[in-house]
């Protein structure tokens, strides 16, 4: 089985034949914050430029922030006053949070900053300085020359979709007001480089030079000027700029009879959501995970892992409760396969394991980094008597790590500890959740239950034991007595924690002081 990312790297060497340089792009409008739905599109072009590299290519990745669109509408989170920034390129709306330059720079910046933590280097390229620039001035003029073969292209598509066509005066640009900067009406123009316009906002009217860059192409011509203008391969779309007659359909042929570039090749992704969260992830609506959120409880490499294992063209649905336990351990049996430390079904499925993991690894270590199990440090943050020391002992007592840990193994045990405490304090269930009862609690056991604690405690003081002993001896006592187990462990949780369920019994005893374990069974204050 070939990883789907080097699958499309192949199609695109083979379709777009042996270049010297191929460039993969993704694309995104700051008009809030930019979340896990959003780095699909960037991870997909990073992970695909990432097989191409591991062919011996070149690859630029194009990262563009289209942060000169306009500044649509005012997000629940922002105050209601600025509205009167409506129309504005986002670069140039004022931060409301008062941090940044700008309410583009605010999200921009925190999500180059989420991404450089997960090894990934991209160009980040920003549509307000390439406008303001006068880069892509040849292309607006030929934009407006070739109006009508443009306004043809969309109308086409409008008709097949049964929509009224574009208005005769419509225009390929539109354009920002030189005083008040925004948007203003579109006069005409004088088949140079020179824009009449007309703002309805502060009353101004003139003309500017396309050179100055207050002139911009609207959306459905500026992407496809973007991959004539960068030559750009490959650049993997949402679902909606695929549908039939979409943004990729126009910008497809706009692409090639008006800027004279084949379209790149797509890939088409599928929205990334939260289990149990319903609706779709707005960054102007606010509710929204962000790749900082997930840091919180999860190693950069398992982020990357859960976009690298999954196919682009599946909706990807991250679990933050329980199932992020499982992810864990997928991960880290996923980890051992690579190091050979384990095999998977069949050499097929192990290859392609492998090679996912490679992809998710920022950088790949040259032997296995100690494992800390994600489901135990769960229990171990939670026993008040533990700090970080006492939990890498345990961890070392009990088998789960090597006796000695390199400076890498320690930093990785501790950063897991730390994810483990997040995720206990965030994201756990209340079944999960558990303290230590400090005083004996006042239960009505039966004769039999307590002869077998009173049993277990004397065992515990007498031996040094491993878990597994430990397990051995807790199921013993009570077959010895005829004590179902449900009953028993009902017993033993409640003592311990006040519940009647709680994290694996015997690890959980082990962990704790033994003297504390044998007083508590002997139901001694």
């Amino acid at each position: 089985m070939v990883h789907w990312a080097d699958y499309m790297a192949e199609k695109i060497i083979r379709e777009r034949g042996d270049k010297e340089e191929y460039v993969v792009e993704s694309g995104i409008t700051p008009s809030g914050y930019v979340h896990i739905g959003n780095f699909r599109e960037f991870f997909t072009a990073y992970i695909v430029g990432h097989a191409l590299r591991d062919r011996g290519k070149k690859v630029r990745h194009i990262h563009m922030w289209d942060d000169y669109d306009r500044f649509r509408k005012v997000p629940k989170n922002v105050p209601q006053e600025w509205r009167e920034h409506l129309t504005k390129p986002v670069r140039e709306v004022p931060d409301p949070w008062g941090c940044h330059d700008s309410y583009a720079e605010h999200f921009i910046e925190k999500f180059e900053e989420e991404v450089k933590r997960l090894g990934i280097e991209a160009d980040f390229l920003y549509a307000s300085e390439l406008y303001k620039s006068g880069e892509y001035a040849n292309e607006i003029r030929l934009a407006l020359e070739k109006r009508d073969d443009i306004k043809a292209v969309l109308d086409k598509y409008r008709e097949r979709a049964k929509q009224p066509p574009l208005e005769d005066d419509w225009q390929p640009v539109m354009i920002y007001c030189p005083k008040c900067r925004k948007e203003a009406k579109f006069v005409s123009w004088d088949g140079g480089w020179k824009v009449k316009y007309r703002c309805e906002h502060c009353g101004s009217e003139g003309e500017t030079d396309i050179r100055e860059g207050n002139v911009k192409l609207r959306w459905r011509v500026d992407w496809p000027m973007r991959w004539a203008h960068f030559r750009v391969d490959f650049e993997p779309a949402g679902k909606d700029h695929l549908a039939a007659g979409s943004s990729y359909d126009t910008g497809k042929e706009i692409s090639e009879k008006v800027f004279g570039w084949k379209a790149p090749m797509t890939l088409m992704y599928e929205f990334v959501g939260i289990k149990g969260q319903k609706g779709k992830m707005s960054g102007s609506k606010g509710n929204v995970i962000l790749l900082s959120d997930l840091y919180e409880v999860l190693e950069p490499g398992i982020i990357r892992f859960i976009y690298a294992k999954a196919r682009p063209n599946k909706e990807l649905k991250i679990d933050l409760g329980l199932g992020l336990l499982n992810l864990y351990d997928e991960f880290d049996k996923v980890e051992r396969i690579y190091f050979g430390l384990e095999h998977a079904k069949n050499p097929e499925e192990e290859e392609e394991l492998k090679r996912t993991y490679e992809l998710s690894m920022p950088k790949v270590p040259e032997r296995l980094i100690a494992q800390a199990p994600f489901r135990f440090l769960v229990t171990l943050v939670q026993m008040p008597h533990l700090d970080e020391e006492g939990i890498i002992r345990v961890l070392k007592e009990q088998g789960h790590v090597p006796e000695n840990l390199s400076e890498e193994d320690i930093e990785r045990i501790r950063l897991r500890i730390r994810l483990a405490k997040n995720w206990v304090e965030k994201y756990a269930p209340e079944n999960v959740k558990f303290s230590l009862l400090e005083e004996v609690p006042e239960l009505e056991l039966r004769p039999e239950i307590r002869e077998a604690m009173r049993e277990l405690a004397d065992w515990i003081e007498a031996n040094a034991f491993t878990v597994d002993e430990l397990n051995n001896a807790i199921f013993d006592v009570a077959k010895k007595r005829g004590i179902p187990s449900k009953e028993w462990f009902k017993a033993l949780y409640n003592l311990f924690i006040g519940k009647d369920r709680g994290p694996r019994l015997a690890p959980f005893l082990a962990s704790l002081d033994k003297e504390f374990v044998v007083k508590r069974l002997r139901l001694e204050a």
